[in-house]
């Protein structure tokens, strides 16, 4: 089969395959994700690689009551107060890349059926960042290291073999830097010591089959645009 043809909900049976289908997904099954599938996952993405094998990470997978209690503790600290991350989160950006990510925005809202001039349904749809968009386990990625350019790639690895294991199991995910957005929260609930920083989370589970937003593949730019031989 045509990998462009494989579904979000199948197994995907290669790595090009998990990369070319993998995509953020919004809106899950109440499906419980078995722990067995949970521990295969997470103990493979172990395996990846990181600068002199430090290792920077640490996982914390929530599910159940847990989690419940949880979103609903992150979800009032949203409405109650601002963002405050322990990583600085990027605000400058070039040109190009912030076409790609006002429209990037601007698709996902339409596909959610949210009008661009609606702030309280785009407010709404944002606190569902903490709700983990109804996925039944949500996973808080930390870190003790002090933070730099090398340790953030291989965070930045470390997530990806996240997301393309999952997809091996076929189960989605969505990748999100506002699960960093209240660490005192996570670290409250969790029982997380001071100097451990919460630097991303995502929720993973099965994808809602029925969805629009789980149609939405984001674009790439061509690879005549961005890949060179010499």
């Amino acid at each position: 089969m045509n990998s462009s043809m494989i579904s979000i909900h199948e197994i995907a049976t290669s790595v090009s395959e998990a990369i070319e289908t993998r995509h953020s997904i919004r809106e899950y099954l109440p499906d419980s994700v078995p722990d067995e599938i949970l521990q295969k996952v997470f103990h493979k993405a172990l395996r990846t690689p990181s600068w002199k094998n430090s290792q920077p990470w640490k996982i914390h997978i929530v599910s159940g009551e847990k989690r419940n209690q949880l979103s609903k503790e992150l979800v009032k600290a949203a409405y109650e107060s601002t963002p405050r991350p322990e990583t600085n989160w990027p605000e400058s950006y070039p040109s190009d890349a912030k076409k790609r990510m006002f429209d990037l925005g601007m698709k996902i809202y339409e596909m959610a059926g949210i009008e661009r001039k609606d702030k309280e349904a785009r407010n709404q749809f944002m606190l569902r960042n903490f709700e983990f968009f109804g996925a039944p386990t949500a996973v808080f990625i930390t870190s003790k290291f002090d933070l730099n350019y090398y340790v953030g790639i291989d965070l930045g690895c470390f997530l990806q073999s996240v997301l393309l294991l999952a997809r091996e199991e076929g189960l989605g995910t969505c990748a999100q830097a506002a699960l960093s957005s209240f660490p005192d929260v996570v670290k409250n609930s969790l029982g997380l010591p001071t100097e451990e920083k919460v630097i991303l989370g995502l929720s993973i589970g099965y994808p809602k089959p029925d969805s629009n937003l789980n149609r939405f593949h984001t674009p790439r730019e061509s690879a005549e645009e961005l890949i060179r031989f010499y």
